[in-house]
């Protein structure tokens, strides 16, 4: 994941995660998980998870309503303040209806759906409007295929209501301090930790990780009955047990720009309010994503093709073209 990230990609594929599980005996598997299986060794986690992206914040919170003991490990060391993914779909929100009114809580917050149901097709934001599209159908928002509408929401605004959620259950979240000593424990998400490597022994998965600490690199081993990789397209774990990322790869690269202008915000609200606007005009061309046109937050994203191009070369002119 990149600073911005690709803030048009949608949450479709939310739980279709690619994972392996290292383990030789599914009666074993299965004890391991049990809420009344004692385990020998207190140090072990039934279930590590990497990444404390949404997906893997939700199955720790659909974990811990199981009696699943787990704990999660995150490369950043801190949650990322930028939009990044915005787009939830049905199948997505009919999982969140399940944790404590998170679906009610994303459709409370989120922009009214009159001011994103739209894709702008335009010369510039201010200029002449070539065609819009309303990508929204009946059936998303009543109910005849789902018992929940899909959703316009940023990632970093699902974040802290699912943290919000692990919290009120138990979950803390740390840094590598005062960890150093003692295993991880239960309901723990551990930032700034990166998975280096992964090892089966037996019925167990030991877990490498390396973080800095008073600018040295310290590794820490992190043993567990199963590993749920969770931390994205560039899946660490995906790559260190072997799984391939099928399709096509590095389809385009682009330039994101995060600001905010309450200014902009206002003024497409009432003269042509949508979620994405396709820009052509002989300057340049791009894509901008209203992420919430009332708090004036946007994400504009450009194409890049490296080497003909350099970052140096999208100056604050022809980002802002519009």
């Amino acid at each position: 994941m990149g600073v911005l990230g690709l803030t048009s990609r949608k949450f479709n594929k939310f739980f279709q995660i690619k994972y392996k599980i290292i383990n030789r005996n599914y009666y074993t598997q299965k004890r391991l998980l049990s809420s009344n299986y004692s385990s020998q060794n207190d140090a072990i986690l039934p279930v590590l998870i990497v990444g404390a992206g949404p997906v893997g914040l939700v199955l720790s919170a659909l974990l811990t309503k199981l009696g699943v003991k787990c704990a999660v490990l995150e490369r950043s060391t801190t949650f990322s303040k930028h939009p990044q993914a915005h787009f939830i779909n049905n199948r997505s929100m009919e999982v969140f209806r399940k944790l404590d009114g998170l679906a009610e809580e994303i459709q409370r917050f989120q922009p009214p759906v009159e001011l994103w149901r739209k894709f702008i097709y335009c010369t510039s934001l201010t200029g002449s409007t070539i065609g819009s599209v309303d990508h929204m159908q009946t059936q998303d928002f009543n109910q005849i295929v789902s018992p929940v509408s899909v959703a316009h929401f940023s990632q970093y605004k699902l974040n802290a209501l699912l943290l919000k959620q692990l919290e009120a259950v138990g979950f803390t979240v740390r840094s590598h301090e005062g960890l150093d000593h003692r295993p991880l424990a239960e309901r723990e998400i551990l930032m700034g930790h990166n998975c280096i490597s992964v090892e089966a022994t037996g019925n167990l998965v030991n877990v490498t990780t390396s973080f800095v600490k008073e600018g040295k690199h310290i590794e820490k081993q992190i043993p567990c009955s199963f590993l749920v990789g969770a931390d994205g397209a560039g899946s660490t774990v995906r790559n260190l047990v072997g799984i391939e990322m099928r399709g096509e790869k590095d389809i385009q690269k682009l330039v994101s720009v995060h600001f905010l202008s309450q200014e902009l915000g206002k003024y497409l609200m009432y003269e042509k309010p949508g979620m994405l606007f396709f820009i052509f005009n002989p300057g340049a061309i791009g894509v901008l994503v209203a992420h919430d046109l009332k708090q004036g937050e946007f994400v504009l994203q450009m194409p890049f093709y490296p080497p003909q191009q350099k970052f140096e070369d999208f100056s604050s002119e022809v980002l802002f073209f519009s």
